[in-house]
């Protein structure tokens, strides 16, 4: 039931978060007398803005008196109309959460938890909301009831588990909200969960079934963001895939929502093959028993890449071997379709150079360029083009002198420490960037193997039956395909010594989903499915990749986060583009003794601080303060 104001005296305010992400900003609106009864805090409505009509959500209700009204310098005009029902009070509260965490605006997440089509609203309800989100440690203790992370092996049913833990809950009648990776696993839990007799909705286009009625209901990364009243239960399966992050500004992660979302009462489980550091701390992890977790990963044999045999070559006699023997167990490329991703009964090659991390490796020792103190791959600097000297030795006029990479000064990207274009293993001067593209290591493998390959990207069309047995791809097979018979990582090292704060766990990430599409170990005896080239071997990932037991990356990478105050023990928010140093200067943020200010590139610096209350706060008040045109946000960057 609505409100009605108190007296004669008095009247109805609203505060409306107008629809623009540019100006994101909230005003203060009149609710005329017929629409009393239909307002309510979350309600998306129409209201006028200079000359034109805009669109907005009510983000607070407040009864004021006629003659405060009155007195006011700017008249306040009243609300034109009420468009429809939006998010609940919770999420509105959610997403202005997720703007000061992920640095950015309060719209561009109701976006993502608003109905695609005008709805009736809900219940009019006009209490006030108070999300708090304490990052203290006595915070994380108090939620770690509330907040669980499952560690289940790659080549387990994601179905299985959701069906025997939604029966094992004990009141069968709790709504529960499960966040998936992709829209093609959203359709196929809903199918088989409404087989089994479940109320199902899928978020957001079943928005009202989603809010009002349904137990069930599943949808993708923005599904976090969905109204569900009297919410039991997230569940945010594969939480490691790539897709649970959005990829453009502002950058945030499901997982993290559903992890804050969790201490408004509910209960958060978080599940992944590898979970990351950030998903574990402070939350209960559980696994299943160590020969059970071990029997869900495949069989795994590394190639060294450093050995001689292979003389640093990605295309040599032991990869050529392997695949050989790998074709011997396949028979049609292809054996079926589901909703969209094939069934592969053929061997899929990772080759992921459509651009990316370059990785410097020595020409002398042919090892990876690394960081002395913490191992992690250096990256240039700035790599600068240069034309090659000498005598041209032939007439040919349009022949011209080729262009190299000079490579300059190198970095640590997570100690930041500074180093000449020298080796660190054997002092070498003589270094090469290893690159070429995914259609010359095609061309490449085909003429080896005299076997025909097919190539995968993210732009190549709709696959048929025409596939070679042999497919060479980017990370768009994790996308096309639902299994294969064999999968080669032909560069690992791309992943393993990428200059990233985070490479080891999206290097065990990756592997995991690979794993994903192989049997597990028990049912193959005669060949290895999954075979990884890399001049690591005896690199902590491959180590847990083989003996099924991701912990052993988890315990280094605490050990060396606490040690330079990285995330989740210390708070990283990169700050980047054309205006990015003269943002820093004007809001004065380099003054704040809280905070250390680290160039890392052109236009692009890392303001690090202990916390991410002290770091986002700050951040926040400058942006207050100083414009952010032109300048992006990114919090925890990798």
């Amino acid at each position: 039931m609505g409100v009605t104001p108190v007296s004669e005296e008095t009247v109805l305010n609203a505060q409306v978060l107008i629809d623009s992400v540019g100006l994101s900003k909230e005003f203060t609106y009149l609710v005329p007398e017929k629409l009393e009864e239909k307002v309510a805090i979350g309600n998306f409505v129409s209201v006028p803005l200079g000359n034109v009509r805009s669109r907005g959500w009510i983000v607070g209700l407040r009864i004021v008196n006629r003659g405060e009204l009155n007195q006011s310098e700017f008249k306040i005009l009243p609300i034109y109309r009420v468009l429809g029902g939006g998010p609940s009070r919770e999420v509105l509260a959610l997403s202005k959460w997720a703007a000061w965490r992920f640095i950015g605006s309060p719209v561009s997440f109701l976006t993502h938890a608003s109905p695609k089509k005008r709805i009736q609203p809900s219940k009019t309800d006009r209490s006030e909301f108070e999300f708090s989100f304490n990052l203290s440690a006595e915070s994380l203790k108090s939620n770690l009831n509330r907040l669980e992370v499952v560690r289940i092996p790659p080549t387990h049913s994601r179905l299985d588990w959701l069906v025997a833990h939604l029966a094992s809950l004990e009141q069968k009648s709790d709504k529960v909200l499960v966040v998936c990776p992709t829209q093609r696993m959203v359709e196929h839990f809903s199918s088989n969960f409404r087989d089994l007799g479940y109320s199902v909705a899928i978020f957001p286009d079943q928005f009202v079934e989603c809010r009002d009625s349904a137990q069930l209901i599943f949808g993708a990364r923005s599904a976090v963001f969905a109204t569900v009243e009297n919410l039991a239960q997230i569940i945010v399966v594969d939480s490691d895939e790539p897709s649970h992050r959005e990829s453009a500004a502002p950058y945030w992660d499901s997982s993290e929502v559903a992890r804050a979302r969790s201490r408004t009462g509910c209960k958060a489980v978080i599940l992944s093959s590898a979970p990351s550091l950030q998903i574990c701390h402070g939350a209960k992890v559980y696994g299943l028993t160590r020969s059970s977790e071990r029997a869900g990963w495949p069989k795994v044999l590394v190639a060294d890449l450093g050995d001689p045999g292979h003389q640093g070559s990605l295309i040599s006699p032991a990869l050529l071997s392997q695949i050989k023997t790998g074709l011997k167990h396949i028979g049609r490329p292809i054996e079926s379709l589901n909703s969209g991703l094939l069934h592969f009964n053929g061997i899929l090659v990772l080759y992921n150079r459509l651009g990316g991390a370059r990785t410097l490796v020595c020409s002398k020792c042919a090892n990876p360029v690394s960081c002395v103190n913490c191992a992690t791959t250096l990256m240039q600097i700035s790599p600068v083009l240069r034309e090659s000297s000498g005598v041209e030795r032939t007439s040919d006029p349009y022949r011209r002198a080729k262009e190299t990479v000079s490579v300059t000064d190198l970095i640590c990207p997570k100690c930041k420490t500074r180093y000449p274009a020298i080796c660190t293993n054997c002092l070498s001067g003589s270094l090469k960037v290893v690159t070429f593209g995914i259609k010359r290591f095609s061309a490449l493998l085909e003429a080896a193997l005299k076997t025909r390959v097919s190539e995968v990207d993210a732009s190549s069309k709709e696959l048929s039956s025409d596939l070679a047995p042999i497919v060479v791809g980017t990370e768009a097979i994790f996308s096309r395909f639902l299994s294969a018979t064999m999968v080669v990582i032909a560069d690992f090292d791309h992943y393993l010594f990428m200059p990233s704060l985070d490479a080891q766990e999206k290097a065990l990430s990756l592997l995991a989903r690979a794993s994903r599409l192989l049997p597990p170990r028990s049912q193959v005896s005669d060949y290895v499915p999954l075979y990884i080239q890399t001049r690591d071997p005896d690199n902590v990932v491959i180590k847990a990749v083989i003996e099924g037991d991701p912990r052993k990356v988890l315990s280094d990478e605490m050990a060396l986060r606490k040690r330079l105050n990285l995330p989740p023990y210390g708070a990283i928010a990169r700050v980047s583009g054309p205006s990015a140093a003269a943002w820093i200067e004007k809001s004065e943020i380099a003054f704040n003794s809280d905070i250390q200010i680290v160039p890392i590139a052109d236009q692009s610096f890392d303001l690090r601080a202990s916390s991410h209350k002290v770091l986002l706060d700050l951040v926040e008040d400058a942006r207050l303060k100083v414009s952010s045109r032109a300048v992006r946000f990114e919090a925890d960057p990798g």
